[in-house]
């Protein structure tokens, strides 16, 4: 595939195996709404092709994913075309609504993918990049990986699609820990959180998950697909997956979070400075690590 949209996503097809690479390594792989579209376009594919038992996500070059590409989420935050010292024009909610339901149909489509997901990952995951971690079946990080939901520093702290999903997985403290500080943590800490099943060092990663791809793909397509529609059911019947529709409305409303005076509003810094200075108040604001990765 070359040019065009095609390449911001790699649908790489092995045997039973296929790959869906993030290919922006220039850019942290930070992903665009197009790049969300092809994921779930690539999901639907590899669901239809009856050679595909197991799919694995992951990025090229250093980072897994360092979140939404943020050209598309100043949209959604209405900063774009703002001039600086006036307020910035604003989105129709539909305009709002219809950012939120392609986020979401992204985590969606893999939390109810109907075959089973392996994520590799490695570098920086942020913002879309881990919430696509969190809903994955499988997932093996690298130790050096920097985990954080640091886009809840935009003005979410805690409103995010599948919040359901994060309850159960880490338990309703560390959920409300996680999103509310925004801070970075490492692959064993995410293998402890249970984030990740696995965090082994870098130079182990390749193997382990081909090794964990051949033994998912002994299983028979059959089963693989049934025991993928079994644990969905399981998640509909706790809630978990319905959550993220409600999710769309409520991030579409975080997205329009007034800020009082003295209050951080990235966005604004973002216009009046720059990305770089942006990104550098706003870890002095939450006293976070410098080296932390931007969202």
């Amino acid at each position: 595939m070359t040019g065009g949209t095609e390449d911001i996503v790699l649908y790489d097809k092995q045997g039973s195996t296929v790959r869906f690479i993030l290919n922006r390594p220039e850019k942290g792989n930070a992903m665009p709404l197009a790049g969300l579209d092809l994921l779930v376009e690539f999901l639907q594919r590899a669901e239809d092709d009856d050679d595909i038992k197991v799919i694995v996500l992951e990025g090229r070059g250093r980072s897994f994913c360092t979140g939404d590409d943020f050209d598309d989420i100043a949209i959604a935050y209405g900063h774009v075309r703002a001039q600086p010292g006036k307020q910035p024009p604003r989105l129709s909610q539909r305009e709002r609504l219809a950012i939120d339901r392609r986020l979401g149909r992204a985590v969606a489509g893999f939390q109810n993918s109907a075959k089973p997901v392996i994520a590799k990952v490695q570098g920086h995951c942020v913002g879309i990049g881990i919430y696509l971690v969190e809903v994955a079946d499988l997932a093996i990080c690298a130790d050096s990986t920097k985990f954080s939901h640091a886009e809840q520093r935009l003005g979410l702290a805690g409103n995010t699609f599948h919040l359901a999903h994060l309850i159960v997985a880490y338990g309703p403290k560390k959920a409300r820990e996680v999103l509310l500080f925004g801070d970075r943590f490492d692959g064993p800490t995410a293998e402890r959180m249970g984030l990740v099943n696995r965090s082994v060092p870098v130079e182990e990663l390749d193997a382990t998950v081909d090794a964990w791809v051949e033994k998912v793909a002994r299983n028979a397509k059959d089963a693989l697909v049934m025991g993928k529609a079994a644990h969905n059911m399981a998640l509909a019947s706790l809630g978990i997956s319905g959550y993220i529709h409600s999710g769309m409305v409520g991030h579409a409303l975080g997205t329009n979070v007034k800020f009082d005076e003295g209050e951080f509003n990235f966005f604004r810094a973002r216009r009046d400075g720059g990305t770089k200075e942006a990104f550098q108040t706003r870890d002095a604001h939450h006293q976070s690590d410098p080296d932390e990765a931007p969202h």
